[in-house]
């Protein structure tokens, strides 16, 4: 068992033994060295955590859900940008069929975060290997859930997703949306040599609010649809407090990646502490 592995079991029996709240707090200062204040929340971290932590908002587990937030994403009528599956969900290992996937796909639980596997070759795959995986995904589900519990209600599923274009080169457009209004976005891509990040304004205006090994030394271009991507992101947001809105724009085409309510485990650890702060006044409890 590897140290992460370790590391989760630790907080699951954290959470049973002291409880969830302790366990977040500690999880925070740990692992991200934050300090979390849930009794008065002001920063945004505090705030996005005690909305996880106290609100039971069954929407949120529903949009968490990479599956079920497809049904949302068409009734809001944007099914356009949905990527194509290329299977039913896998809900057990006997679901999974190796030899009928194409060359290229990506699979990725339905139930958390980092649970994907990106599959540009066939031919290079070990099919044990992978069915292994999906077996491990189906049966412990996201590690984490235990303190991010709206992931504690979505059904334990693998979905298999078309293979987008220039996979490599993706940049992910993550849109941080306030009561319905996108506030500010963070650029993502260079992921063959590592993932590197940078902040925008909504109207493509730099901000220095990235920390860390991840913080780009250099410019991601303004993103051909942004307009669209916004006028997208005040649709999928607006029944929210929070959320982050995850677009790509690949060859002049809006594709949808996830929804997600506590981004870095709502600590947002890649966030300088002064740009935190100052964000907890655009959320309002």
């Amino acid at each position: 068992m590897g140290l992460k592995s370790i590391y989760r079991k630790m907080l699951q029996i954290s959470v049973r033994l002291f409880g969830t709240t302790f366990t977040k707090k500690a999880d925070a200062k740990l692992r991200f060295h934050r300090s979390l204040n849930l009794k008065d929340p002001v920063t945004l971290a505090d705030k996005l955590c005690y909305i996880e932590l106290y609100r039971d908002e069954p929407l949120k587990s529903i949009c968490s859900d990479k599956y079920a937030v497809r049904s949302y994403v068409t009734e809001k009528g944007l099914q356009g940008i949905l990527i194509p599956l290329l299977t039913e969900p896998i809900n057990t290992p006997a679901d999974f069929h190796f030899e009928e996937l194409p060359e290229q796909f990506v699979l990725k639980a339905a139930d958390g975060c980092g649970m994907n596997y990106i599959c540009p070759d066939k031919r290079e795959a070990d099919p044990v290997q992978v069915k292994k995986m999906i077996t491990r995904w189906l049966k412990e589900g996201y590690p984490r859930a235990c303190i991010e519990p709206h992931y504690l209600k979505i059904p334990h599923r693998v979905i298999c997703e078309q293979l987008l274009p220039d996979a490599e080169h993706i940049i992910d457009y993550k849109i941080h949306c306030f009561h319905g209004s996108p506030d500010f976005i963070l650029a993502c891509g260079n992921r063959v040599q590592g993932v590197k990040k940078r902040i925008y304004s909504t109207d493509w205006v730099f901000i220095d609010a990235v920390v860390g090994n991840e913080r780009a030394d250099f410019d991601f271009d303004k993103p051909i649809n942004l307009d669209r991507m916004l006028e997208i992101s005040r649709i999928l947001s607006a029944d929210f407090d929070f959320v982050r809105v995850d677009l790509y724009d690949i060859r002049g085409r809006i594709y949808f990646g996830e929804l997600t309510f506590s981004p870095a485990s709502g600590v947002l650890p890649n966030f300088s502490k002064e740009f935190v702060a100052e964000k907890g006044i655009m959320l309002r409890l």
